[in-house]
């Protein structure tokens, strides 16, 4: 296929989310599938990849994915343990660093709230995961999850 970085290969519309899939030669030719939902997102964000160009196969994923919760949670599981993964460890530092409401932003950047697709998943698990990679027992440190714990009371509704 001669497509073009991101060219726009088909769009689908089912109730107020909005898929597009395009072509990405840059992501190892294969299709991105972009996900809005216009309630509440203000622009696309990238939902997942296919190897191939699939219609039928991609419709019916889009399909499953609005109509079936579990699945929207088990992405957005998905999607934030990558990013806990891939997480430096020096946000932590630049965390203690920060005033009270400077920091309240942080830790709503730190367990992901401001993305509509990460907020099926519940903030205690979002602990949880954070935990398994920053507890002093796994390999952390003490400060940095005393500023996770911060974060989650902060942050835990009342």
């Amino acid at each position: 296929m001669d497509h073009l970085y991101h060219e726009t290969l088909t769009k689908i519309v089912i109730d107020n989310f909005r898929f597009k899939v395009t072509w990405s030669a840059a992501s190892e030719e294969c299709c991105i599938l972009w996900v809005r939902d216009t309630d509440t997102m203000r622009q696309y964000e990238a939902l997942g990849r296919f190897s191939r160009f699939d219609k039928r196969d991609i419709l019916e994923f889009v399909v499953r994915y609005v109509t079936n919760f579990t699945l929207r949670e088990e992405i957005s599981k998905r999607r934030f343990a990558l990013y806990i993964e891939n997480l430096s460890p020096t946000f932590f530092e630049e965390i203690q660093k920060l005033n009270y409401q400077d920091k309240v932003t942080a830790f709503r950047n730190l367990f992901n709230l401001d993305s509509v697709l990460d907020e099926a998943a519940n903030l205690r698990w979002k602990r949880r995961c954070m935990a398994k990679r920053f507890h002093p027992d796994k390999g952390g440190d003490k400060t940095t999850m005393a500023l996770i714990n911060e974060g989650y009371e902060l942050l835990k509704p009342k």
